[in-house]
């Protein structure tokens, strides 16, 4: 990968998307880049990171771990998207303008991404850039998810573990763990009820990835962007089960799985 240095304001056009559904999509942006970056191109990327910065050190590292995420996303979910991600990597929460340590934005509209990329080299900044970029992907290849419970919960659900053990076999464990604070499917998948917590991110993501092993991708592409109005009604035509047929399902598989 190439690097040099950018001129401000020729990266990304910024472009307005109403009504965005997912806790981890941004509205506009990414904001006007300033001129202190450096760009490295991978096989599906551009990386921008600071100069000097950890990311910068281990761009490659970064590169190969997100090329991967995107090759298995479109496998395991039998999609087509030919797109390339901007990824601007932030040095800190400052840098980035967010609130928190570790955090990240997509931007499918203009097939973007920022985040924090921060020590240590390892799953957590992994899976981070990860789903960011799977919220990239999934927008484009498959419209505007109907619910923050497919938003969010598919991000992750296709996680690849080549580089880092926190996949779908974790997210059932902690569901397992969990049992008695994870919220009902009925709530889950309520978007009048969504409050953004760590825990429904986690139930979410244990749940659809229970429906991808249970009957592949192609149900989860018809569902979705079905809203929450009707999302008990097609899963039930989707998955011939109700919504809390499904969850004992789900619940009584994340028991049985080896504990992590």
């Amino acid at each position: 990968m190439a690097g040099s240095s950018i001129r401000s304001g020729v990266l990304i056009a910024t472009l307005f998307i109403l009504g965005l559904s997912a806790g981890c999509d941004g509205i506009l942006g990414p904001n006007q880049p300033d001129r202190d970056w450096r760009s490295y191109e991978s096989a599906h990327f551009s990386l921008f990171t600071r100069p000097g910065s950890f990311c910068e050190e281990h761009r490659v590292r970064l590169a190969e771990v997100m090329d991967d995420q995107y090759v298995t996303t479109l496998n395991k979910l039998g999609i087509a998207y030919a797109g390339r991600i901007s990824a601007f990597l932030h040095s800190s929460a400052a840098d980035a303008a967010m609130g928190f340590e570790y955090g990240g934005l997509g931007y499918p509209a203009t097939e973007a991404l920022r985040a924090t990329c921060l020590a240590p080299l390892g799953g957590q900044l992994f899976t981070l850039l990860s789903h960011e970029a799977n919220h990239v992907i999934q927008w484009n290849a498959m419209g505007r998810p109907g619910t923050y419970l497919m938003s969010e919960g598919l991000a992750s659900a296709v996680m690849s573990t080549r580089f880092h053990e926190l996949g779908r076999e974790s997210f059932w464990a902690w569901t397992a763990r969990h049992a008695s604070a994870v919220p009902p499917l009925s709530v889950l998948s309520d978007d009048g009820e969504w409050g953004g917590s760590d825990l429904e991110y986690r139930a979410s993501v244990s749940f659809v990835a229970y429906l991808i092993e249970r009957a592949g991708p192609a149900p989860i592409r018809e569902l979705y962007q079905v809203k929450s109005a009707r999302f008990a009604e097609r899963i039930e035509a989707l998955y011939g089960r109700r919504l809390e047929d499904l969850e004992r399902d789900w619940r009584g598989y994340c028991a049985t799985r080896p504990s992590m």
